[in-house]
């Protein structure tokens, strides 16, 4: 049944002219439809990290050992300097640096890194909220 109205549909617009329209016109066709293809994909995962990232059971978490820096950065709402300056990194780590991995090259624990994030969190935010206090 419902093939059967696909087919229809199919059969209505593939017409010659249509078919002559698409074979002319097929490069800006086809940008076109990657380009849709792209804004999907980036409009999907933006949506994705707002609402994961906007849940309070994701916000300021214990590090774990699969975390990267970005996860850091969107959990603990810190600008990139920040989280960088905190885990002891270069201002452009390698990509996809795992927290674990961070943690044993400068010989400690998980635990002690997420302190090390928690005071720079608790500092920024401080300093946020003095700033906003001047501005008014």
């Amino acid at each position: 049944m419902f093939l059967g109205v696909i087919k229809r549909a199919i059969d209505k617009v593939n017409t010659p002219k249509l078919r002559s329209f698409a074979l002319a016109n097929w490069l800006p066709i086809s940008g076109f439809f990657t380009f849709l293809a792209i804004s999907l994909w980036f409009g999907f995962t933006f949506l994705a990290d707002a609402i994961y990232f906007n849940d309070p059971d994701h916000q300021d978490n214990e590090l774990k050992g699969w975390m990267t820096p970005k996860y850091v950065e969107l959990s603990y709402e810190l600008p990139r300097p920040i989280v960088l300056e905190a885990l002891g990194l270069p201002e452009k780590p390698g990509s996809r640096v795992r927290m674990g991995k961070i943690a044993s090259s400068q010989g400690i624990s998980l635990e002690v890194l997420t302190e090390r994030v928690r005071l720079a969190a608790a500092d920024y935010r401080q300093n946020q909220e003095e700033q906003n206090k001047d501005e008014t």
